[in-house]
């Protein structure tokens, strides 16, 4: 499993997270819900052992996460940030197959690994051109692709949705659901029509360090949204 064990954050003289607790387990589907500003993205960055928080730990199957070498963590938790920038030409399969870093795999299983991939996220005709040249939506495809080619027991999702046409968002989130099976999987997401039909879990950060976090039927009701929306936040 992996746990926000008492986190707080502290960016630039403000405070971020305070105190947050959650624990994500395989065969849970979470959605991270939250107005702008209330620490959805600063906590997928400390899940993900890319920020330390100035107090409490994150632990991955018992371990604290920021204990571990970056090659150990990346086998563990596979990260999609908000917004990439490519700044080097890749082809799609190069880009893909650098999912596979974090294994060691033979040639042959690296190759398998990444075609069946592209084929999954149905962007195999694309694997030929450089990421240069894509559209921000076909980058978000790559970018989702190569977290999948992975294969990390925890998917950290931040919207992932972003710059996708409404035929793959549906695709994707079908999808996500089906990873969720088997592994963890903990996506920010802004809709909540999404979170509400899809998603099994969900944390809400309510804002003034308020945090619930539950299954989706219990935690999404007319209070708590009214709370989430309230515009005097």
């Amino acid at each position: 499993m992996l746990k926000a064990e008492h986190i707080s954050v502290l960016l630039e003289n403000r405070q971020v997270l305070n105190d947050l607790s959650c624990t994500f387990r395989a065969g849970e589907f979470w959605g991270i819900i939250g107005q702008n500003g209330a620490g959805k993205s600063t906590l997928l960055q400390c899940l993900a052992g890319l920020l330390a928080p100035n107090q409490g730990q994150v632990l991955v199957d018992n371990e604290d996460m920021h204990q571990l070498d970056p090659l150990s963590r990346a086998q563990k938790v596979a990260y999609l940030m908000q917004e990439q920038e490519p700044s080097l030409a890749f082809s799609v399969y190069q880009a893909v197959e650098m999912g596979r870093y974090p294994w060691p795999d033979n040639p042959e299983n690296r190759h398998r690994v990444t075609e069946q991939t592209l084929t999954a996220c149905r962007i195999d005709q694309l694997k030929n051109r450089s990421i240069l040249q894509l559209s921000g939506g076909e980058r978000r495809k790559v970018e989702i692709a190569t977290c999948f080619a992975q294969n990390s027991d925890y998917l950290l999702l931040d919207e992932p949705f972003n710059h996708l046409d409404v035929v793959y968002q549906r695709f994707l989130v079908k999808k996500l659901q089906a990873i969720a099976r088997d592994k963890a999987v903990v996506m920010v997401c802004h809709d909540i029509n999404v979170v509400a039909k899809y998603c099994t879990h969900v944390l809400m950060l309510l804002g003034d360090d308020c945090y619930l976090s539950g299954d989706s039927a219990t935690m999404l009701n007319k209070a708590n949204l009214e709370e989430l929306f309230d515009e005097s936040q």
